[in-house]
């Protein structure tokens, strides 16, 4: 009597193929496709451990579904730490498309905005040709794209949300943006958002010899994106702090020579002298009249002794102010007229004295 061998598990080709299936789409999704792709095989795989072909898919599905998307995400991180440390807004758009090239393994990156509906060309990487990416982001530029039906990209501001584009997707002279110039054969496209809104795209492709667009680099872009946003708006903000610390210092100085002149001013129990010579007649001189929406009274008093060749020493013992403050007041004086020097407010303020008088 012979012993009998045992026997592996019957074989179920339609639950393999079914397993192929899944794996394949478990590539082209989402993160969430893939783990629930790899309880399926797990299971499969507790129920005949041995079988090859189980091993494979499982195997598949780690290598390029769960660590090739880890691997990206990391790099993706460490460009946008890059660009992050750019500095100011222009250099961190121009770089933006070669980060996300070398993060992503692309061979070329556009980055576009939106204005008023037009998909307007930023900056461009062509790996390994810089002439080329000049040459064709000049092309672009004098080419926009109105965003709208039958674009995909007209889908994806609506949607915001990122996907890999194909000649599956339709006439590629009608469905892709900038097909005449850039030539696509595949290609990712991810929406910029930025306080809610999509201000721009990122596109990104790879040689027809290389390897395929997947879900890998769809989601990479669409992270890249968003990171990008960050770091664009913290550097518009710090621009815009910078202009409006400028601005405080301005104010600041404009304030400290206010307030030498009112401590500096002597009080007295005399009208001002300025008002009575303008009372004499019952009105203010023509030309004060005509510059005091223009200039502040005392900047009206320093120009009047101004006009009548006084140095800033003797208006300053004229006014009782610091020879400094005359000086703070005749540079407002000037950039407020528009002159270059004492002698055309002179002529200016005289002008004006003639055209009121006449």
């Amino acid at each position: 009597m012979s012993a009998t061998r045992p026997q592996a598990p019957a074989r179920d080709d339609d639950k393999l193929d079914e397993l192929r299936e899944r794996v394949a789409s478990a590539l082209e999704g989402s993160a969430e496709d893939v783990l629930a792709a790899h309880r399926a095989i797990a299971a499969a795989l507790d129920a005949d451990p041995g079988d090859p072909e189980l091993r494979r898919l499982h195997r598949e599905l780690v290598d390029e579904g769960a660590i090739a998307r880890l691997h990206a995400l990391e790099r993706v991180r460490a460009a946008i730490g890059r660009l992050a440390d750019a500095g100011p807004v222009s250099e961190i758009i121009d770089r933006a498309p070669g980060e996300a090239a070398a993060a992503l393994e692309l061979d070329r990156v556009l980055l576009s905005r939106i204005d008023d509906g037009w998909l307007v060309a930023e900056a461009l990487h062509c790996e390994g040709d810089a002439k080329a990416a000049a040459q064709t982001l000049a092309r672009l530029r004098d080419a926009p794209v109105q965003i709208g039906y039958p674009l995909i990209e007209g889908e994806l501001l609506r949607r915001r949300r990122a996907a890999v584009v194909s000649a599956a997707d339709g006439d590629p002279t009608t469905r892709q943006a900038n097909w005449e110039i850039m030539r696509w054969t595949a290609y990712v496209a991810a929406p910029v958002l930025m306080e809610g809104r999509v201000v721009g795209f990122l596109h990104g492709d790879r040689a027809e010899n290389g390897p395929p667009l997947r879900a890998v680099q769809r989601e990479g872009l669409w992270r890249f994106g968003e990171g990008f946003s960050e770091v664009y708006e913290r550097a518009v903000l710090r621009r815009r702090l910078r202009v409006e610390r400028q601005e405080l210092r301005r104010i600041a100085s404009w304030a400290d020579g206010r307030s030498a002149e009112l401590s500096d001013g002597a009080i007295d129990l005399a009208r001002d002298r300025q008002l009575a010579e303008g009372e004499r007649d019952g009105r203010p001189p023509a030309a004060r009249s005509a510059l005091h929406d223009l200039l502040t009274p005392r900047e009206l008093d320093v120009l009047e002794h101004l006009v009548k060749g006084e140095t800033n020493a003797e208006i300053a013992r004229t006014l009782i102010v610091s020879e400094g403050t005359v000086k703070f007041h005749v540079k407002n004086i000037l950039r407020k007229m528009n002159v270059a020097n004492r002698a055309e407010a002179t002529s200016h303020y005289l002008r004006l004295s003639l055209r009121q008088e006449a």
